[in-house]
């Protein structure tokens, strides 16, 4: 079962957007996630966060239709994604798409981001996705995978201080038992060499960012 998270966050293209909602089989909105879904037709099985950025009539007209909104004060611990994703797990999904993560606030994108281990350590896997970029993460227990064309790009960044055993196999710039540390980014930009590139790693976190519409 797939959960998608729609956050308030930056989402230009609203065709792509209705496209990806279109593909979830449980919708949970993020604040003002709400007024996304609201504006494309989609009707979220549940509402969640402080709701300091959403249309209160758009609340109103959700919860006339029978959309459980679980609101929090402004002043919490957590923050509204994260919420939303304790709310995706209660679901038991196979996986988690969390969209309108990354946008003009830096540190929400990287807190977003950061959310990755959290559905890691529920065994469930989870991507961040927007126009330009998937966002995934690779632990010893959960390899990744780049599927495309010959030429696309993906990096690996470390998430931990170090990343032990990185092996890449079908990359353009392969890999094996390779080390990466924090400050040497020199996984950023390898390519496809076929239509599948596979990372597994002995110990650490890593990000695999895979860019699916280059700039």
């Amino acid at each position: 079962m797939r959960c998608v998270i729609l956050t308030g966050g930056t989402v230009a293209n609203a065709q792509w957007l209705a496209g990806m909602l279109a593909q979830a089989d449980r919708l949970i909105c993020v604040d003002s996630g709400a007024e996304h879904a609201a504006a494309l037709g989609f009707v979220p099985q549940a509402i969640v966060g402080d709701m300091d950025s959403v249309d209160r009539s758009v609340l109103t007209n959700f919860r006339r239709q029978g959309v459980e909104i679980k609101e929090y004060p402004t002043e919490k611990n957590d923050t509204d994604t994260a919420l939303g994703l304790a709310a995706a797990l209660a679901y038991a999904p196979d996986e988690v798409i969390i969209l309108g993560a990354t946008g003009t606030r830096f540190d929400h994108t990287l807190a977003n981001v950061h959310l990755l281990r959290v559905a890691l350590e529920h065994h469930v896997s989870a991507r961040i996705i927007n126009e330009y970029n998937e966002i995934s993460l690779v632990a010893p227990q959960q390899p990744g995978l780049v599927e495309g064309l010959p030429g696309d790009v993906f990096s690996l960044l470390p998430l931990t201080e170090k990343v032990i055993g990185v092996c890449v196999q079908g990359a353009y710039w392969p890999l094996q038992n390779a080390v990466f540390t924090i400050g040497n980014p020199y996984g950023v930009s390898n390519r496809l060499a076929g239509d599948v590139a596979s990372i597994t790693i002995a110990s650490g976190l890593m990000l695999l960012i895979k860019v699916t519409n280059p700039a």
